[in-house]
C-alpha cells in the first residue's frame, strides 16, 4: 500500500487501485500506453478525489483519500454531518475538478499542438477522455456514485427527512435502466460496465429493503453483535501490530491492520483502522490517529476508538474535539473513574 499527502491530505493507494487500472486498460498492451494509461487513471481520479477534499476542508472537515479498486473515496471527517445543501456540494465538487482537468489538457493541445504521434500528445488524449467520461459516470443518480449522493442531497432537502431508502430504490431502476440502454444503443454488452451497474445495483436493493425494515433506532442503539470468529481475528492481529511496533516495524504493524481490514466485516475493519489509529499515533502523525480512529467509531461505536480518537487530537492540539471524543467514549462504555484517571486524557475531563 502507498501512503502520501498531498498538501493537508493524506493519500492511501491500495494495489488493487493499480490492477484495475490495468484491466480497463487491456487494449494498450504492456508497453509505454499501459504506463501512460495508468499514469492518467491515477492523476485524473486523484484530482477528482481533491475536488471532494478541498470542498470538505472548507466546510470544516479534515479529509482523507483513498484509491481503490474501481475507483476513489474521500473521507470527509466532518464532526457533524453536513446539510442537504452542503451535501450536493460536495459530491459535485469531485466531477467539476475532473473536467477542469479535461479542460487543461483540450487548452494545452489546442495552444501547443504536439506531434499526433508522440507520448505527450497520446497522454493529453487520454486525460480528455478520461476527463469526461468518469465525471459523466460518476453523475449518474446512482449511490455510491456522486450523482447518486447529489440525489440523495436533493431528496432529503425536498422531503426534510432521510431518504436513504427512497435514494436507494431509484438508484436500482437507473442502474438497470442505464445498463440495458447501453447494452441496446452499442449492440452488445460491456462486459465492465455491466459488472459496476450490477454490483452497484445489489447494494443498493440491499439498502433499500434494510432500510425499509429498520426499525426505528432506540436513543442509546446496543453495539452490534460479532461472532468468535470475528473477534479472534481482532485478538491476532492486535497481538502482531503490537509485537511489530514494539520492534519498531512499522511496515509489519500496517500489514497485520491490512489483512484484518481485508477480512471483511463492519467489526473488523473498524478494528483495522483503530490498530492504524495507534500506529499513526506512535510515530507521532496525530492527525492521521484522529482521523483514522474517527473512522473506526463511524463504523463501530467503540469505547476504545473513541479514546484513540480523543488522545490523538489532544496531542494535535485540538483540546476541544479531545473533550467531545473523551464524552463519546464514555457513552459508549469507556469507565469514566478510569478517564478520569488517565495521565493524559484525565485533565481535559
Amino acid at each position: 500500500m502507498l501512503h502520501f499527502k498531498v498538501g493537508p491530505f493524506p493519500v492511501s493507494v491500495y494495489p488493487w487501485f493499480f490492477i484495475t487500472a490495468v484491466l480497463l486498460g487491456t487494449d494498450y498492451g504492456f508497453g509505454w500506453k499501459m504506463l501512460a494509461w495508468i499514469f492518467v487513471v491515477f492523476v485524473s481520479v486523484l484530482v477528482h478525489e481533491l475536488g471532494h477534499a478541498i470542498v470538505g476542508r472548507l466546510f470544516g472537515g479534515r479529509p482523507e483519500i483513498r484509491l481503490e479498486a474501481f475507483g476513489g473515496v474521500t473521507f470527509p471527517q466532518f464532526a457533524t454531518r453536513p446539510g442537504p445543501g452542503r451535501q450536493f456540494i460536495l459530491s459535485v465538487a469531485g466531477p467539476v475538478a475532473g473536467l477542469l482537468l479535461g479542460a487543461a489538457a483540450y487548452l494545452l493541445v489546442r495552444s501547443w499542438p504536439p506531434d499526433p504521434r508522440s507520448v505527450s500528445a497520446f497522454i493529453m488524449r487520454q486525460f480528455i477522455w478520461v476527463s469526461v467520461v468518469w465525471a459523466a459516470f460518476n453523475l449518474l443518480p446512482i449511490l455510491p456514485l456522486d450523482g447518486g449522493n447529489m440525489m440523495l442531497a436533493f431528496l432529503e432537502g425536498v422531503r426534510r427527512k432521510p431518504s436513504l431508502g427512497a435514494a436507494s430504490w431509484i438508484s436500482v431502476a437507473v442502474a438497470i435502466l442505464v445498463g440495458a440502454g447501453w447494452t441496446w444503443a452499442a449492440g452488445r454488452p460491456d462486459p465492465f460496465l455491466l459488472l459496476f451497474l450490477a454490483l452497484f445495483a445489489l447494494q443498493n436493493f440491499q439498502r433499500a429493503r434494510h432500510a425499509g425494515q429498520a426499525a426505528p433506532a432506540p436513543a442509546a442503539a446496543a453495539e452490534p453483535p460479532q461472532d468468535a470468529t470475528e473477534r479472534a481475528d481482532v485478538a491476532a492481529a492486535t497481538e502482531d501490530a503490537r509485537s511489530a511496533l514494539l520492534r519498531r516495524d512499522l511496515d509489519a504493524a500496517l500489514a497485520a491492520a491490512a489483512r484484518l481490514e481485508n477480512a471483511g466485516g463492519p467489526f473488523r475493519q473498524a478494528a483495522a483502522l483503530r490498530l492504524r489509529a495507534g500506529i499513526e499515533l506512535s510515530r507521532g502523525d496525530n492527525e492521521s490517529a484522529a482521523m483514522f480512529a474517527g473512522q473506526s467509531f463511524s463504523i463501530w461505536q467503540s469505547a476504545d476508538a473513541a479514546v484513540v480518537a480523543a488522545r490523538a487530537n489532544l496531542r494535535a492540539g485540538a483540546e476541544d474535539r479531545a473533550r467531545n471524543w473523551v464524552r463519546r467514549a464514555v457513552e459508549a462504555g469507556a469507565p469514566a473513574a478510569a478517564v478520569r484517571s488517565d495521565p493524559e486524557l484525565g485533565a481535559i475531563v
